[in-house]
């Protein structure tokens, strides 16, 4: 299966050769803030099948250990890297519906009239540290 995607203006590509290790909702204050939604997704890629194809990205340290990536151009938000892993967001997927988010986190930041009834579990902080790892 490919796994491709990129930023709205096209200007920024990536491929990964393997499929993500895990995705999760994110629900913490800064996803909100850069991607100006109620939530954001991120998915994770096995060590070194995840790169860049084309164009450059801008990047932007949001905290302490946290840079986050996005399109200059759109303002698309690609990435963000914490501890030399990058969590790619998953709507810059050309295929998003193709990955399976198994949690939510942060939810003690989620807005009070998201209702989370899809059943996949939710914490109220990261998953085993920033970025939501499992």
């Amino acid at each position: 299966m490919e796994w491709t995607g990129g930023c709205l203006c096209g200007a920024i590509r990536y491929e990964a050769s393997q499929g993500p290790n895990w995705a999760s909702y994110c629900h913490c204050t800064m996803c909100r803030r850069v991607s100006g939604a109620p939530f954001m997704s991120f998915m994770q890629f096995p060590e070194g099948a995840f790169r860049w194809t084309q164009g450059d990205s801008a990047e932007y340290q949001s905290s302490d250990g946290i840079i986050r990536k996005f399109c200059s151009a759109c303002g698309t938000s690609l990435t963000f890297e914490s501890g030399g892993m990058a969590f790619i967001a998953l709507g810059s997927l050309d295929t998003p519906e193709k990955v399976e988010v198994q949690r939510h986190c942060y939810t003690r930041s989620k807005l009070p009239g998201i209702q989370l009834a899809d059943g996949l579990p939710q914490f109220p902080g990261p998953v085993g540290g920033k970025g939501g790892l499992p």
